[in-house]
């Protein structure tokens, strides 16, 4: 094919017909530079497929693990709403200083030992931002939620630390001092009906209330981050 090209061109020289020859040389560029282009749509068209194919990847692994975060935020509601009701239902007992409900009140001295503790499945954000993989995702809402989610979560972190430091270092050294554990009995009435230990239940019922209001706050954004994938999938 090449000798063909090589003698036409020679052909057209000889005979002395510089214009088609310009012509003939005009045609060939335009038809290899349609080639180049055509070449580049195409590997840039299979790129974009790629990272197409990619994105829906990610999207549906983000979803999939987001489902698992807040299934796991329901249970922790559920539980910190449990206990919240309960140590408020404590607090007016030793305001009132309602003593023959003392047995109620010791139980529930004792359940100040349990309490919701969050610890989610995924840790997305992170991880594309680690891998560099951030920049496949084209929706920068959803970047920015699943940012907005991140710092939630790491305040929730900040809130379950601060809960399980309050159970050990003073709940625990008190409830010694009051209960009987084994049977669950209260030995020091005194203690128990006291504002001190009134202020471990408040004080507790308040991180637990932040506590409810950050798993609501991360659900929510869940929420609005599958609607924002869902649409991207079926688009």
């Amino acid at each position: 094919m090449l000798l063909k090209v090589k003698e036409i061109r020679r052909k057209l020289l000889e005979e002395g017909r510089l214009t088609k020859y310009i012509t003939y040389a005009f045609g060939e560029i335009i038809i290899v530079s349609v080639g180049i282009l055509l070449a580049l749509y195409l590997s840039n068209w299979n790129e974009t497929r790629a990272d197409n194919k990619l994105e829906i990847q990610y999207y549906q692994s983000i979803k999939y693990q987001l489902q698992e975060d807040s299934n796991i935020l329901t249970g922790e509601i559920h539980y910190n709403q449990i206990y919240f009701s309960q140590f408020r239902y404590a607090s007016s007992l030793i305001r009132s200083n309602a003593r023959t409900e003392i047995d109620t009140l010791g139980k529930i001295t004792f359940n100040m030992l349990r309490y919701s503790d969050f610890r989610r499945k995924s840790n997305i954000y992170q991880t594309l931002i680690s891998n560099g993989e951030i920049i496949v995702l084209k929706n920068n809402d959803i970047i920015e939620k699943l940012q907005n989610l991140e710092e939630t979560y790491l305040y929730i972190n900040r809130l379950e630390d601060n809960h399980s430091t309050i159970i050990f270092s003073q709940i625990i050294p008190e409830i010694k001092e009051t209960l009987e554990v084994d049977s669950i009995k209260v030995v020091r009435p005194e203690l128990i009906f006291n504002y001190k230990f009134k202020n471990n239940f408040d004080l507790l019922t308040g991180l637990m209330n932040e506590k409810m209001n950050a798993y609501k706050q991360a659900g929510d954004i869940i929420d609005t981050i599958i609607d924002l994938i869902d649409k991207e999938l079926n688009d």
